[in-house]
């Protein structure tokens, strides 16, 4: 039977003390966390209801990866946009990312949304909106073209 070296001892020692420091850390993250006293409470509120929304928004991101449909992380991104935080952006981002390398299977509706993107003038860093439109033009049915051609001419 090998025994544990001294520093092996020390560094168990260390592990179970920061588990035993954490515990009263991790009961305290199931409730809501305490409002700073910078902010008023209806900003406090307001940015934990944000939080929420981002990680209802990213759940809905990874599922919608897996079935192929975006359009629920990108309604849920649009509304954290709309509350100007930048969750919001950086959700709709990798969205659009996503529709590049052909993540959302109906490629024309993705085509809407990027079109409807370039319209409201949306920008992103290091994403470039007509990349993404000739990658999903190269995934498109030929039927698929005509109908995105006669909305876009």
């Amino acid at each position: 039977m090998k025994l544990l070296s001294e520093t092996g001892l020390r560094r168990m020692a260390l592990s179970l003390t920061l588990v035993v420091a954490c515990l009263p850390m991790a009961h305290a993250l199931e409730e809501e966390p305490a409002c700073p006293s910078y902010f008023d409470e209806s900003q406090c509120k307001f940015e934990n209801e944000s939080l929420s929304l981002f990680i209802k928004g990213r759940d809905a991101y990874d599922h919608g990866r897996e079935i192929g449909d975006l359009t629920q992380a990108r309604e849920i991104g649009y509304q954290l946009a709309a509350r100007k935080n930048k969750n919001g952006r950086a959700l709709l981002k990798m969205i659009y990312m996503e529709i590049r390398m052909g993540g959302h299977k109906n490629y024309v509706q993705a085509y809407d949304w990027v079109q409807e993107a370039m319209q409201r003038n949306e920008s992103y860093a290091r994403l470039d909106f007509k990349t993404v439109l000739d990658a999903m033009k190269k995934r498109m049915t030929p039927e698929q073209l005509a109908e995105v051609q006669a909305k876009y001419p």
